[in-house]
């Protein structure tokens, strides 16, 4: 299972966001995820091991396909090295699936010309599982192996998330999904740990603290 650690708190400064970046590097995580703006304060601070990755269209994936575009390019120059990018809800509301397909194939021709891995996210509480597994059948079949069942803004309960992300996982098996509500004790590790997921994100060091001592412990 592989680990992940974000951190999109505005409330943090630079030096804080910084700190919070080399303790995470001490854990065993493939990928550390920050805001745009945060991408060249933690770039010297992550080892080449460590993928890089941006939010887009973050929370609420609401710009035009070009202003997303145009957001993409820039977190790539700055150093991302891995894109997530949010459902653009509105064409996903409107059933605009066309339009939507359109969206991955662009984004995904950016992010292959720059040797960028492109994930998006998804938000099972807003969309019914039928809509979320077209979306995500959409995505595999433009080469877009890696999801999100949720975007992690706002407090997300763990156990939804992970019936979210098996429910997917029961009507699209080859999706790689990275499960991310809230972890905040241990029992809720050891539940994620049965769940022999492919992925989990975290948002706080706690919960990477948690992780290590149970692996430390198997």
């Amino acid at each position: 299972m592989i680990i992940e650690y974000s951190n999109y708190d505005i409330a943090n400064n630079d030096t804080e966001i910084k700190n919070n970046t080399i303790e995470a590097c001490r854990y065993n995580i493939k990928t550390i995820s920050v805001n745009c703006q945060s991408l060249k304060t933690i770039r010297s601070s992550v080892p080449d091991n460590i993928n890089i990755s941006c939010p887009i269209d973050y929370p609420l994936g609401t710009m035009d396909s070009r202003s997303r575009n145009i957001a993409i390019e820039f977190a790539i120059k700055n150093g991302a090295s891995e894109i997530d990018l949010v459902i653009p809800t509105h064409s996903i509301c409107n059933r605009k699936y066309d339009k939507f397909r359109e969206d991955v194939k662009t984004n995904m021709l950016i992010c292959q010309s720059e040797k960028v891995n492109l994930r998006y996210m998804l938000e099972y509480r807003v969309f019914t599982y039928e809509i979320l597994y077209k979306i995500s059948q959409i995505l595999l079949e433009n080469n877009v192996t890696e999801i999100y069942p949720s975007t992690g803004y706002s407090l997300d309960d763990i156990n939804d998330n992970l019936i979210a992300s098996a429910m997917i996982n029961k009507k699209v098996p080859s999706i790689n999904i990275i499960s991310n509500g809230n972890v905040w004790n241990q029992n809720q590790v050891d539940n994620i740990k049965k769940a022999s997921l492919y992925g989990i994100r975290v948002n706080s060091i706690n919960a990477l603290r948690l992780f290590n001592k149970k692996n430390n412990e198997e």
